[in-house]
């Protein structure tokens, strides 16, 4: 059993004061000496690479604290693990917990080509487990020693243990539990317990023994025709990345969250409308909103919605081609916000329901939906329709 370990960065690979991410040869140096000795006597089959092939050019170290990552690092990462594909079984990405979920949420629309209902041209068949900490993993000044109570131990190998398993999906595992990458969300800054699955069970846990509820796991390829496996499948799936890392950077998704903000109806202003307005003019592309509640927005006129300077700015900004989805700032449950007149006109300026997705799901499922367009052949109504689907198990069916 052959696992690739892949450091990004982040804090269970920091050291310092302040914390600054260590090089990928420093940390995996530290961890062939301290670590690997641990896993492989645990599982002898076990043969653990501790990769130092990914680096990200603008940092000095090749590592990032995940708080600088952009949309185009997915892509970094995306291919990198492509690239190593055929040497492994399975593979575990170190990643800063600042936005592990947006990078956990991006790789597997990277990672698979589908379609709705679950069509897949390419099907991710190995187990790409992300994991970090909140307390690194070596001694703040001596570098060379092991924290071993701390999250950063366990979770690693906690990680290496899941990605044994052979689940052919993007996961994150933390705080011993397992979760699928595209429904977590980071709910605690300080505690071990910073990540959770609001609206779909983890797929596993790690008590006394690891368990992991198979019947939650995506099923991967059907046959070897639409695998990660077969050499042509995934050069399909380099190819399109290649086009989505050209074009993502051009792609700006931004999410904007309702708060209590200043609108007159009787002169038709609203601080939230000149807002909308200044992000469009930037080139955005699409819009996420973080409504109240359900999904319910603030229209700019409580009596008529069509009057407000909100909704007149989100008509004009998809009459300019921006995609608007309605979501909820709410951390649980199915934006719904057709349920109140304060967000049943929604769909009157172009908007979309996100389901149950995470927010941090919809605005990366969007940008690399709207970034595949032009190589895929997609309009617009194509990028409206797949986000709507189900396709790497990042939103519950429609009741």
């Amino acid at each position: 059993m052959k696992i690739c370990v892949i450091n990004s960065g982040g804090t269970i690979a920091c050291v310092g004061d302040p914390l600054a991410p260590m090089s990928a040869q420093d940390f995996a140096a530290n961890s062939r000496r301290l670590i690997e000795p641990v896993l492989t006597a645990m599982y002898p089959e076990l043969e653990l690479t501790l990769d130092t092939g990914l680096a990200f050019p603008n940092a000095a170290t090749g590592t990032l604290d995940s708080t600088n990552l952009q949309p185009r690092d997915w892509c970094r990462i995306a291919d990198y693990i492509l690239e190593q594909y055929d040497r492994f079984d399975g593979f575990v990405l170190l990643h800063g917990t600042d936005s592990m979920d947006y990078t956990a949420a991006a790789l597997p629309f990277l990672l698979n080509r589908v379609g709705c209902g679950g069509a897949g041209g390419a099907l991710l068949s190995k187990p790409v487990i992300v994991t970090g900490s909140q307390v690194p993993m070596y001694a703040r000044g001596e570098p060379d020693v092991l924290r071993f109570n701390t999250d950063a131990f366990q979770n690693l190998c906690g990680a290496v243990a899941c990605a044994r398993l052979g689940l052919p999906e993007v996961c994150v595992y933390f705080d011993a539990r397992l979760f699928r990458g595209s429904r977590v969300l980071k709910v605690d800054a300080s505690d071990f317990r910073a990540f959770d699955s609001p609206n779909y069970p983890p797929l596993g846990d790690y008590g006394i023994t690891l368990d992991v509820d198979r019947a939650r796991v995506l099923p991967g390829p059907a046959d070897r025709s639409v695998s990660l496996d077969d050499p042509s499948v995934r050069e399909g799936v380099r190819d399109r990345l290649a086009a989505i890392a050209e074009t993502i950077d051009a792609c700006a998704v931004m999410p904007l969250s309702a708060f209590p903000a200043a609108f007159d109806a009787a002169a038709g202003t609203a601080q939230m409308a000149r807002l909308i307005d200044a992000c469009v003019s930037t080139g955005l592309k699409g819009l996420v909103l973080l409504g109240y509640g359900e999904g319910n927005f603030p229209s700019g006129n409580p009596d008529a919605p069509a009057e407000g300077a909100v909704y007149r700015a989100l008509q004009a900004a998809s009459e300019a081609g921006v995609i608007v989805v309605d979501s909820t700032q709410v951390i649980a449950g199915r934006q719904a916000s057709s349920a109140y007149a304060a967000g049943a006109w929604l769909p009157q300026v172009g908007a979309i329901t996100s389901g149950d997705m995470t927010p941090v799901a919809a605005l990366a499922k969007l940008m690399v939906l709207l970034a595949a367009a032009e190589h895929e052949g997609w309009a617009r109504k194509d990028v409206e329709r797949l986000f709507a689907c189900n396709l790497v198990g990042e939103v519950s069916e429609a009741d």
